[in-house]
């Protein structure tokens, strides 16, 4: 069985949960409740950088989330059918890291008003690239003439947006039409109404990463280092 280590959270283990689910690929989330834990990992040599999320798959252990995805696109032919596919998945690849930030750091916000202004704002500056390039290629995707990684990242990341701001989509039509293709796709829809989806991140979340990886909670919080771990 295909493993994947991480907290108990969407975070930036969330885009190989798609990956694997656009695959078909079982997999079980392994959670990072205890610093306990970590360690025990740590001790098993599986973490070439020292970083989680951890993939266990076909005999690799892969620790970075931009290596994983890229594993997962090769293994189920999502990485277009060109060179020039290939390197526009990479082009939107690096965009979508960078749209995808605000929308992982909303749970850590203050209030859910700064959360929303924050991705207001970030959804405005990135959104309309990606509609043009849905413009330019013509195709209903972001790369080539079928679905590729490209695609099933960014609709990850805008779910990440979509939860915060339901209508956000609606200036954004080919970008509408994008995120509902690769909901469709059954792998996807399976993995959404499954329990391996964990739900929208809230202060119980924050509070679980937090004393798993042993850092200091948001400023706002009561106590934020109670978790740090002091020489």
């Amino acid at each position: 069985m295909t493993k994947l280590h991480y907290t108990r959270s969407r975070g930036r283990a969330e885009t190989t949960r798609w990956m694997l689910a656009v695959n078909q690929i079982p997999f079980e989330n392994i959670v990072i409740n205890m610093p306990e834990e970590l360690d025990a990992l740590r001790a098993t040599g599986k973490l070439p950088f020292d970083q989680i999320p951890l993939l266990e798959i076909d005999g690799h252990n892969l620790s970075q989330s931009s290596a994983m995805i890229r594993y997962l696109a090769r293994r189920g032919d999502f990485y277009g059918d060109t060179e020039t596919d290939a390197l526009w998945c990479d082009l939107m690849a690096g965009a979508v890291a960078d749209f995808s930030e605000t929308g992982l750091k909303a749970m850590f916000q203050a209030t859910n008003e700064i959360a929303i202004s924050e991705q207001q704002a970030a959804f405005a500056k990135f959104a309309p690239c990606f509609e043009a390039r849905l413009k330019q290629n013509s195709t209903g995707f972001c790369a080539g003439t079928r679905l590729s990684f490209a695609d099933v990242i960014l609709a990850e990341a805008l779910s990440l947006y979509l939860e915060w701001i339901p209508d956000i989509l609606e200036p954004t039509p080919l970008l509408k039409v994008l995120n509902e293709t690769v909901l469709s796709q059954p792998g996807i829809k399976a993995y959404l109404t499954s329990d391996l989806r964990y739900p929208k991140p809230d202060n119980t979340c924050v509070i679980d990463i937090a004393r798993g990886l042993q850092r200091s909670l948001p400023p706002h919080f009561p106590d934020p280092n109670q978790f740090v771990v002091t020489s």
